[in-house]
């Protein structure tokens, strides 16, 4: 999950800050033109070997953070010349990283695994983006299939961070509004694509369980929607869980250049290794929690149950 800038902002300790960093936190200037100074620091600084300071800290329940940039990128797209809404996601510090066996996953955090699922990927980065890279020229290229937003810059070395196009909130009832089309003349709504996704992902796993026949119906319509589409064909070929799309931040709308304006997934680092890694660290949290119970006889808070996903890709460390 991914922590809007003045949240993260305000969970911030100063202290534990590199000095650098630390400076452009306590300018006074717009929020905009600090998260684009932060995120060229980020950079900056991992290039440099040093640590940020973020990575210890700690923003309620998030693993990255997003910084927009005030600056835009300029693009060669489709042969034009265009400026492109970029940001940053970076990856910090979150609460379940203490119970997160991070040997286990190339010494990587949570917020680093999410980094990696979403831009490390060569396959997914040529084929589900709205706008693709040509690496040889530099130039991007609309790609009707697309349903994350354009990939900019990666660390992939470390998958500190990723530089993104930027993909705005949806606007209440856009959902709907964006997702009419002549076969489905009144749009489809934010539930049912995600009731879609599910009842596809769980068919495919074996875990559906039939529902009314009416029902059926409705969902076997709403399939045939050209975005369902496009989103079951990566869900797939991957394998990986659609359940992340229900948090409708997780989504959000990406303006091309053109003026036509795209629903894409601008929170898609939910994959099947990082499900597991998430469930592995709630657990052990738990196991902590019951061991202390035993052990001192303290309160505990309850920990909601996780799915845990099956996957058949091996670890460098199982080998």
């Amino acid at each position: 999950m991914t922590v809007k800038f003045k949240e993260f902002l305000n969970k911030l300790v100063l202290e534990s800050l590199h000095p650098e960093i630390q400076d452009i936190v306590k300018e006074k200037t717009t929020n905009r033109r600090k998260q684009d100074k932060l995120a060229k620091k980020i950079k900056e600084l991992h290039e440099r070997g040093e640590k940020t300071g973020i990575e210890g800290n700690m923003p309620q329940g998030s693993s990255r953070a997003y910084l927009q940039h005030e600056e835009h990128e300029p693009v060669t797209l489709d042969g034009q010349k265009h400026h492109l809404k970029v940001g940053t996601k970076v990856a910090i510090r979150a609460p379940l990283d203490p119970h997160h066996e991070k040997q286990h996953y190339n010494g990587m955090s949570l917020g680093q695994l999410q980094n990696e699922a979403e831009g490390g990927d060569h396959y997914v980065n040529s084929h589900y983006r709205v706008l693709t890279k040509d690496h040889e020229t530099g130039h991007y290229h609309t790609n009707h299939q697309g349903i994350f937003p354009p990939l900019v810059d990666h660390d992939d070395d470390k998958h500190e961070w990723s530089k993104v196009g930027h993909a705005r909130d949806l606007k209440k009832d856009e959902f709907q509004k964006l997702t009419k089309t002549d076969s489905h003349p009144n749009g489809i709504s934010h539930t049912d694509f995600c009731e879609a996704l599910e009842r596809n992902h769980n068919r495919n796993h074996g875990r559906y369980h039939k529902t009314s026949a009416a029902n059926e119906k409705r969902l076997d319509h709403i399939d045939s929607h050209p975005l369902v589409q496009k989103f079951q064909d990566y869900h797939d070929e991957t394998g990986h869980p659609p359940h992340d799309y229900r948090q409708e931040k997780n989504m959000g709308v990406f303006e091309h250049p053109n003026g036509s304006k795209h629903i894409v997934a601008r929170d898609h680092g939910f994959s099947t290794d990082v499900a597991n890694a998430y469930f592995e660290a709630l657990q052990n949290k738990s196991e902590k929690a019951a061991h202390l119970r035993k052990q001192e006889i303290i309160p505990t808070k309850t920990i909601d149950s996780v799915p845990r996903f099956h996957t058949t890709q091996r670890h460098s460390w199982e080998t």
